[in-house]
């Protein structure tokens, strides 16, 4: 009989080490790290990070519990927990990997809290969040789109896991014990795509709640209780609730044919990291924007170009990246040409030449300021086409002059893959206007690159304390 995939990941979690993992996973899961302890910082000045900072000191302060972020209150393990997922997400410049998952929102505060209240080390702290980041996006990966496709959200779906094993690994559970928080996690999750596709805002809260989830999986699992062996593929367990079918038959997927292999969830561990796939997202807004941002602020700096020139721009996709959040379910209105959409931040990168990652998150399905005319004339020009042959996050945009003249970019898909130095050289740009000390931030930045030598994680958190 097979091993299962649970016993599996934990039979590779139980001996990982900060000194077994490639130099290039630690610094990738460093940049991670300080992508989300800054876009915390900055999320603690919107109104819903200061309800759940206030939310989770009112209904779970503990003296001697675990530091809120900013705020610099305890509360106890979940609700700190919860608070500074919620600040880390509120923004949308959350990690992302695969489009719709982002492991940073529920593992690092997971881990936190955890390497806090067990006074751990940083290399513990870096090897636990590498872990969960490793166990999350693997289980999720092609299956992504199937579970989008069943009206579940896949971010908080596969970030109950992720968060369970960071906080797991933290708490030294053993290789049954492993198993058993990935079964309770299995059960706890959930999470759907109502709001994403109908304009409810439900899902600004889905990564703080399977953040508190996963950890109370990986505490339950201390009891010694023995969960399912087969909790991810056996026929009732956990792919064929969230995917329909234990079999690797999937409903869509972003290229390719609609069939893989359960046995790939867990194929080269050690080896192959899923982990240096992930992408932080700089701007406010859906990750597949992004790299339509960036890449049209590129075309954009090689030319001088006038809105009123332009005849057409088009942009060219992955196909599930224009019918968010599922071809089951789409969001019209999001998909359509209208404020805060693709179209939207195509047309108001091309008239500033930059699009600002600190502008406030717009979301057409979200009441927001009335725009400059001349963007809104721009984003009428702009044509969004999906295709199946295209990755995902790697956009090719053609601008068509009126005086038939056209300029053109593409990227790969691996562009915003970035490890520690480029995302201090993405991230320190805004320190200037963010509403925290330059030197803190700055010392922040040094203090993440060097976590390895820290006796304790103390330090990094106080730095991200007003």
């Amino acid at each position: 009989m097979p091993v299962s995939l649970s016993r599996t990941f934990a039979q590779f979690l139980s001996p990982l080490s900060y000194e077994s993992m490639p130099p290039a996973v630690v610094d990738k899961i460093k940049a991670s790290i300080l992508h989300a302890m800054v876009t915390g910082i900055i999320g603690a000045d919107t109104s819903h990070g200061q309800a759940a900072i206030h939310l989770a000191k009112t209904e779970e302060g503990k003296p001697d519990g675990a530091t809120i972020l900013v705020d610099g209150g305890k509360a106890t393990r979940c609700g700190a927990a919860f608070a500074n997922s919620k600040l880390m997400h509120v923004t949308n410049q959350a990690d992302s990997y695969r489009m719709l998952i982002h492991p940073g929102a529920c593992v690092i505060p997971s881990a936190l809290a955890a390497a806090e209240l067990g006074h751990k080390s940083g290399r513990e702290f870096l090897t636990a969040v590498v872990a969960g980041y490793e166990v999350e996006t693997r289980i999720a990966g092609d299956f992504i789109p199937s579970t989008q496709a069943r009206g579940f959200r896949s971010s908080p779906v596969y970030g109950t896991l992720g968060a369970a094993v960071s906080c797991g690994k933290l708490l030294g559970l053993n290789e049954d014990q492993l198993v058993t928080a990935l079964a309770l996690a299995c059960t706890f999750t959930g999470g759907t795509t109502q709001g994403a596709a109908r304009g409810g805002q439900e899902m600004m809260y889905h990564e703080p709640n399977s953040t508190r989830s996963g950890i109370m999986a990986a505490l339950l699992a201390q009891e010694n209780l023995r969960g399912s062996e087969e909790s991810l593929e056996g026929d009732a367990g956990f792919y064929n609730a969230f995917t329909g079918n234990n079999r690797g038959e999937l409903s869509y997927v972003f290229q390719g044919p609609n069939r893989t292999e359960i046995s790939n969830v867990v194929a080269d561990l050690g080896t192959r990291w899923e982990v240096l796939h992930v992408t932080p997202k700089i701007y406010q807004t859906a990750g597949y924007n992004c790299p339509v941002i960036d890449l049209m602020t590129q075309i954009r700096s090689r030319h001088e170009l006038s809105p009123s020139d332009v005849a057409q721009i088009t942009v060219d996709m992955n196909w599930l990246e224009t019918l968010y959040p599922s071809p089951e379910f789409p969001n019209t209105t999001r998909n359509a040409a209208s404020v805060g959409s693709t179209h939207y931040f195509a047309a108001y990168t091309f008239v500033h030449g930059f699009y600002p990652p600190l502008k406030a998150r717009i979301n057409p399905d979200m009441p927001g300021d009335a725009e400059e005319q001349q963007v809104l004339d721009l984003l009428q020009k702009v044509e969004v086409l999906g295709h199946k042959d295209r990755p995902a996050f790697a956009p090719h945009i053609t601008i068509r002059m009126v005086d038939g003249t056209t300029y053109e970019g593409e990227y790969s898909g691996n562009e915003l893959e970035w490890g520690l130095e480029t995302e201090i050289s993405r991230i320190s740009p805004l320190f200037a206007d963010m509403n925290w000390p330059r030197e803190k931030l700055d010392a922040l930045v040094q203090t993440v690159s060097t976590l390895e030598d820290l006796p304790s994680i103390d330090p990094m958190i106080q730095l991200c304390v007003r």
